[in-house]
């Protein structure tokens, strides 16, 4: 079993965009079904809660079912299910196949000769112990109870601790002193993923000992919401962990989950997560997903006892990934009012610039850039396709444009014009959201003015208008030129091999790597020719 996730999670990085997802696509599901239930022994009931987030995830018909068949001892005849759903037999067969991928219910089992649908064994415990209980999370929030002088991990605070986290990752991507190197897990993930690689070009012998380079992969992580930047280390270390056994994945797939169904700036106690899952949930603190406080608790018999807690950031709370309802629901109006756009706006409000490390971006008519920052990262990010000679600061805003030169720059870097885009509208000022957000018909409009949105793409087109290809070319010649032409031009065109050709030059052009058997063709058959010529004079 422990190879077959393996292999699915190989297979997987890159193409899911939550934990839900993963789970379902992934996972196998006898791994999925075990995740239901807890172990014998379990000091924490931690298999309810995944079988809430799957439930918060259902259609709301789904839910129905699920609800009731629980009360029913698990399982119902079909025909009465098929009663709760207004669609009839349809919409029944689609409630089961959801159903079913999430290992919920069973093949449709005969009991007595009646069609009955049964929820599998591990599901209907774990929902069972999920609807008796009304606690939000597996742990308790121990915020109230610190000691006194022990102030709490503010929101605010958590929120820049991770904008500060992964600002360190990106300097060291493109190479910036300007911050100390990050974590060696930090390092390893980084050419795991193939975003960084030994610089080819270096004269070290040993790879360890040469200078790591950015690659394509990782100037198209760096233009990324930070959200898709914290998954991709996820699925990376759910791979890792994968390969050491099925045990391994399972513990950090239900770390992951309940630390998504926590609250951002409440305090838990580390104790309180199972000894195998805190060594992982120490290392996801070098990646922004927590925030670790450590403060001396003095016991009678232990007087230098100390206590460490844990506080969940925004982008822990956002792994599970958006339900399809949710997507359907969200708006750019809705967005807007996020922990992350929260603080973009009291930095922006700030009468003097600060350390700040958000950025709003506006983008103008003229492809002017006007960059609300402060961080030399922000900097670099934009000169990736920004004219840096036409930079001009202020101590909160850089300008700078957009020109064709310097997107064709972006280009060569192995930048597409689609991840240029997704970046400035990703940072766009949140006034202009809001703008759009006002009326219907700005609902979904981009941020990015129509004209620059084109532009960018036509500077893209440019790149496939011609088309370099290696040729050969084959002159004929002669009196018999013309029919060798024809011969020569059929038998080109037979084996996939001509590019181009003139009648009116004689002229063949084939791809390179066809050129010998043209040639070799071209030669027999004038010898053929010549051949026949000859015979024909004897006679």
């Amino acid at each position: 079993m422990a190879s077959t996730t393996a292999s699915n999670a190989s297979a997987a990085i890159g193409g899911t965009s939550g934990v839900l997802e993963y789970l379902q696509s992934v996972l196998p599901t006898a791994t999925l079904r075990q995740l239901y239930v807890d172990e014998e022994g379990a000091k924490t009931r931690r298999g309810p809660f995944v079988c809430r987030a799957v439930v918060q995830q259902l259609s709301s018909v789904s839910q129905q079912v699920v609800a009731r068949l629980s009360c029913t001892d698990g399982q119902f005849p079909r025909l009465g299910v098929q009663a709760w759903i207004r669609n009839g037999n349809r919409g029944l067969q689609k409630v089961l196949m959801e159903l079913k991928q999430w290992a919920i219910i069973e093949d449709t089992c005969i009991a007595e000769n009646v069609p009955v649908i049964k929820m599998t064994n591990e599901f209907y415990e774990g929902v069972k112990d999920c609807f008796r209980h009304l606690d939000v999370c597996p742990w308790k929030a121990v915020t109230k109870d610190l000691p006194e002088g022990v102030e709490p991990v503010k929101t605010e605070e958590l929120e820049r601790y991770t904008q500060r986290v992964w600002d360190a990752v990106l300097h060291f991507l493109v190479g910036s002193d300007s911050v100390e190197e990050p974590p060696q897990a930090v390092v390893n993930f980084l050419l795991d993923t193939d975003l960084m690689q030994p610089d080819p070009d270096d004269p070290a012998r040993d790879p360890n000992l040469k200078a790591l380079v950015i690659t394509e992969k990782g100037y198209d992580f760096m233009l990324q919401d930070q959200h898709r930047q914290v998954w991709l280390f996820v699925e990376q270390y759910l791979q890792m962990v994968s390969d050491k056994g099925e045990k391994f994945i399972r513990e950090a797939l239900l770390l992951l989950i309940c630390l998504s169904l926590a609250r951002v700036g409440e305090a838990y106690r580390i104790g309180a997560v199972p000894k195998s899952a805190r060594k992982m949930l120490k290392g996801w603190a070098h990646f922004g997903l927590v925030y670790l406080q450590e403060f001396p608790y003095p016991l009678p018999d232990n007087p230098q006892n100390t206590v460490t807690v844990f506080y969940p950031t925004r982008v822990a709370t956002q792994m599970l990934g958006t339900t399809a309802e949710d997507k359907a629901k969200l708006t750019p109006a809705s967005a807007l009012w996020s922990l992350s756009s929260q603080a973009l706006e009291s930095a922006l409000a700030l009468p003097e610039p600060n350390d700040s490390n958000h950025l709003a971006i506006i983008v103008q008519t003229n492809f002017q850039v006007c960059a609300y920052t402060t961080s030399e990262l922000h900097l670099r990010m934009l000169s990736l396709f920004c004219d840096v000679p036409t930079i001009r600061r202020l101590p909160n805003i850089i300008f700078m444009r957009i020109t064709r030169d310097s997107v064709k720059s972006a280009f060569n870097l192995g930048i597409q014009a689609r991840q240029i885009l997704r970046f400035l509208e990703k940072n766009a000022h949140p006034k202009l959201r809001v703008r759009n957000a006002d009326t219907p018909a700005g609902q979904g409009l981009s941020p990015v003015p129509a004209n620059v949105v084109d532009q960018i793409w036509l500077w893209d087109r440019e790149r496939s208008r011609v088309r370099m290809t290696e040729v050969y070319e084959h002159k004929c010649e002669g009196s018999l030129a013309k029919q060798e032409f024809r011969a020569v031009l059929e038998f080109a065109k037979d084996r996939g091999a001509h590019v181009w050709s003139s009648e009116a030059t004689h002229e063949i052009y084939v791809d390179f790597k066809h050129a010998e058997r043209v040639r070799a063709y071209a030669t027999h058959w004038k010898a053929k020719i010549h051949a026949g010529r000859t015979k024909s004079e004897m006679g």
